[in-house]
Order: structure tokens, then sequence, then C-alpha cells
């Protein structure tokens, strides 16, 4: 008895996990390098400006990510105009 309530509530508490999605180098448009040409780069910056704001004060520069991957444009259909009745 004591294992079924135990698997019930486990099953319950499984149910309500939700799944992120994970954020990568390709969802962000400009990257940062930090210091020279060899220092660390972050690429997940979605504006140039909040790139420019978090290299304040410790320097580096911004330049578009070469991973970024735009999202396809999207398509609407056209409503079919229907005939006045005659």
């Amino acid at each position: 008895m004591r294992s079924t309530v135990l698997l019930l509530i486990a099953t319950a508490l499984l149910g309500e996990i939700q799944t992120a999605s994970a954020q990568s180098a390709y969802s962000y448009p400009w990257c940062a390098r930090v210091g020279s040409r060899n220092g660390p780069t972050s690429c997940y910056y979605t504006s140039h400006e909040q790139c420019m704001t978090t290299l304040s004060g410790i320097g580096g520069y911004c330049f578009g990510s070469p991973y970024y991957r735009s999202a396809p444009a999207t398509v609407t259909a056209r409503g079919r105009r229907q005939r006045a009745p005659n």
C-alpha cells in the first residue's frame, strides 16, 4: 500500500515537469570578446547595445555572431475572395 502511494506521488510529480528549450549561440545575433583577440567569447546578446553595455568598464568588443541563424520568415496564406451573390 505504501509503495503504491509513493508511486502515485512520484508519477504526479514527474507529470508536472516541463521541459525548457536550451539556449545556444545559434539563438543570439551578437557576440562579445572580452579584452584582446584571444580573450573569452560569449555569443548570448540580443542587441548590439546589450553587448556594449556588458563590456562597459571591462573592455572588449562586440561583433555579429557567426553562428546566428535567423528564424525563417513565416508565410501567410492569402484569403480567397468570395463572389458576391447575384
